[in-house]
């Protein structure tokens, strides 16, 4: 009689990351309002949620600066400071985003010429926006480095001339940035409406690299605003990160943690949101976990915290729930081999 062991019949079971990181797009009606106590309770949440990196996606918003400065004109309560300090006391990294120039969308639209001139100057008060906050920021070791604010989409670059102007612009950017902050993280962001081939997208992001000295990717799965499908997103997962590995980068995957409701494609309206239910942002973890450790949400604090309304709390304790049992159940798992 042959006995064989039950642990052969067992498959091993898909491994499925937390979100260790997300965006905020500060706010001066609300983030440029806040005090310290404010602030305490939000990276409380943070801490709860088990996040260890905060994008902030911009600290320039047009010609508002969320930092103390002399040349910009600051919110009232001026809070990059005060993050990067509590960062500090809760242990997570900040990644410090530039100008947010409300125009850019529309600006990418036009001629080269167009948009030559427009980059040049988005280029200028970047630079000269960090050059402004890295006095600020290397004084804390929650600093973790620089977000490029201006996201990379599969349209606007199609045509070449174009494209190098992209390339151009950011690899003065990152070359700038790294220059003054050697050594520490120069991320960017991109998505895809599903409009480039597999092939040349790869292509795109090989020269992105080559041309840059940005050395981490994150690429947007575009489940929550319908770019891409479940079906679609692991081909171009695939190529994202085929092309990181050959310029020896990083990427990270971000998880939209909403579902639009409004606005374009779905209707004229401005974008609007609500959370996502769990059952999808996991699956999308799941899929997120065949390329990447590193996922980050898109964005805890406007879909999943207590400070984003009750479906914004409800979603927050339900993923709680969701990860204590698995923490448990990864725990009984690691007792049994």
């Amino acid at each position: 009689m042959i006995v064989l062991s039950q642990s052969i019949f067992l498959k091993e079971p898909e491994r499925i990351y937390p979100i260790q990181g997300t965006f905020i797009q500060l706010l001066e009606n609300s983030h440029g309002q806040w005090d310290e106590n404010d602030w305490l309770i939000f990276f409380s949440y943070l801490k709860k949620l088990k996040i260890s990196d905060l994008y902030l996606q911009w600290t320039v918003a047009d010609t508002r600066a969320f930092f103390s400065s002399s040349s910009f004109q600051s919110v009232k309560f001026p809070p990059l400071e005060i993050i990067l300090k509590l960062a500090e006391q809760f242990d997570i990294k900040i990644n410090i985003g530039l100008v947010y120039d409300y125009e850019y969308w529309n600006q990418i639209t036009k001629n080269s010429h167009q948009v030559k001139i427009y980059l040049d100057e988005l280029l200028s008060r970047s630079i000269f926006a960090a050059e402004q906050i890295t006095p600020i920021a290397i004084n804390y070791k929650s600093f973790n480095g620089w977000y490029i604010t201006e996201e990379v989409d599969d349209i606007n670059w199609k045509l070449i001339d174009k494209r190098e102007l992209l390339f151009s612009y950011l690899g003065q950017l990152s070359s700038a940035l790294e220059k003054l902050t050697p050594g520490y993280q120069i991320a960017i962001s991109g998505f895809c409406n599903g409009q480039i081939e597999i092939t040349e997208f790869n292509k795109f992001w090989n020269q992105l690299f080559k041309r840059t000295r940005i050395n981490l990717a994150l690429f947007q799965d575009g489940i929550g605003t319908n770019k891409l499908t479940f079906s679609k997103l692991p081909d171009y997962l695939a190529a994202f990160k085929q092309s990181a590995i050959d310029n020896q980068r990083e990427i990270g995957v971000i998880v939209e943690i909403f579902r639009q409701t409004d606005g374009y494609p779905i209707n004229k309206k401005p974008f609007q949101a609500v959370p996502a239910d769990l059952f999808r942002i996991n699956r999308q973890r799941q899929l997120a976990s065949r390329f990447s450790q590193n996922i980050i949400a898109f964005s805890i604090p406007t879909y999943m915290m207590p400070i984003a309304g009750n479906s914004g709390e409800a979603l927050y304790n339900r993923y709680l729930a969701d990860i204590e049992e698995k923490t448990n159940s990864n725990s009984r798992l690691e007792r049994l081999r």
